[in-house]
């Protein structure tokens, strides 16, 4: 009789721990589609530079910053980060290709003169052949922590914004340098 009072209770302890270990995964993932209330990616793989993981950005701070103060950027004002890997390109403004595997993260703030984040854009350059219709980046829109993806991957309305930078490698950096002379 003791036996089977303690298998429903055992069940009970294991379904608790698989729940909560589903639930902890889940949050670290993209939004699916639909729950999303903003334009989905066309996909949305793990980055071929985190190892097979979610991308790596949440050391950004830490990283080269491309604007002495904070400048218009997605319609708010923002801080860019750029990581070793994209450091070179991004300050010289040269228009080169990225090399595989460099970040950049746009901090949006909620004022010119606050330090509040409230939301992180991230690219990353991919590999040859990720999407080598738009250059390879992979792109993602965060939460202000960086942890929630409001959408990832091949996502359209990065693509389309970034489209008139396609021969900078998709990216604004000449417009950035110039408006941080100002």
């Amino acid at each position: 009789m003791m036996k089977t009072s303690r298998h429903p209770a055992l069940l009970l302890i294991l379904l608790l721990l698989v729940s909560s270990c589903t639930t902890s995964q889940a949050a670290a993932q993209p939004l699916s589609s639909a729950t999303q209330t903003q334009p989905t990616a066309t996909s949305t793989p793990a980055p071929d530079c985190s190892a097979g993981a979610l991308p790596d950005f949440s050391n950004y701070a830490s990283w080269t910053k491309a604007n002495p103060r904070p400048i218009k950027g997605h319609e708010v004002f923002v801080n860019i980060y750029v990581d070793e890997l994209a450091k070179e390109t991004y300050l010289s403004a040269s228009g080169e290709t990225f090399p595989v595997c460099a970040k950049i993260v746009k901090a949006h703030l909620e004022s010119e003169d606050s330090e509040n984040i409230t939301a992180i854009t991230v690219m990353i350059k991919m590999p040859p052949g990720y999407d080598p219709d738009n250059n390879d980046w992979w792109w993602g829109m965060y939460d202000k922590d960086g942890k929630v993806a409001e959408m990832s991957g091949k996502v359209p309305i990065c693509i389309a914004c970034h489209k008139p930078a396609a021969a900078a490698d998709y990216v604004f950096s000449q417009k950035v340098r110039e408006e941080s002379m100002k």
